[in-house]
């Protein structure tokens, strides 16, 4: 907890993972320097929250992480590479309902969640009826979800559940590192794990309608 203390202005250290005013507040104040708001749930160590940031300048980019340790790294990258456009924040990703208001958020990225995939466990998982609701709700018009996973069923249910919740797909490949996708995509640490093991992902890209 003291390390990432240390890092204020990119890490919003909630002592209370169930209370977020502090990263509401925070967040509020950085939105209107920047033209888009991107938020990635479950940034694990930067990987792919730095390249995003990176690539886009005029975006403040905010990735949630509960872990500590993770969180720390990430906040030193963004420090190594100077990016004023990086915030990480330590609480539920689920809070996001609490500190966005609707419309403020160009776009959502979910990679690699826990799948969850016993049967008495599928409650857990982060991508459920509410949780896309609660994003859509956020999301500007024509704002988007880009999902990535290495779990086939866990991405045919999502997928499922998004069609049925009228969302509008717009990219999906079980194999992504065969389409035509792959070219811009932006991996993760988990990601570069799986190509290693020749594990197909799966991409899907919805937007708001």
């Amino acid at each position: 907890m003291q390390l990432v203390t240390t890092k204020p202005g990119i890490i919003v250290a909630e002592h209370d993972r169930e209370l977020a005013e502090n990263s509401r507040i925070e967040i509020q104040r950085r939105l209107p320097d920047f033209s888009d708001c991107f938020v990635e749930l479950g940034s694990g160590s930067g990987m792919h929250l730095i390249t995003l940031a990176q690539r886009n300048p005029q975006a403040l980019c905010v990735g949630f992480e509960i872990r500590f340790k993770r969180a720390f790294k990430t906040g030193e990258k963004a420090e190594l590479k100077v990016l004023n456009n990086v915030m990480v924040v330590r609480t539920d990703a689920r809070q996001i309902k609490h500190l966005f208001s609707p419309g403020q958020v160009s776009g959502f990225f979910v990679n690699y969640p826990d799948p969850w995939d016993k049967r008495r466990w599928l409650k857990n998982r982060l991508l459920n009826p509410e949780l896309l609701q609660t994003m859509r709700d956020l999301l500007k018009e024509k704002g988007f979800l880009r999902y990535k996973t290495d779990h086939q069923e866990y991405f045919a249910s999502t997928c499922k559940l998004l069609s049925a919740e009228q969302w509008q797909t717009v990219k999906h490949t079980t194999d992504l590192l065969q389409s035509p996708y792959a070219e811009n995509n932006i991996p993760t640490e988990f990601e570069m794990l799986f190509k290693s093991q020749q594990k197909p992902l799966c991409l899907l890209e919805t937007v708001r309608t």
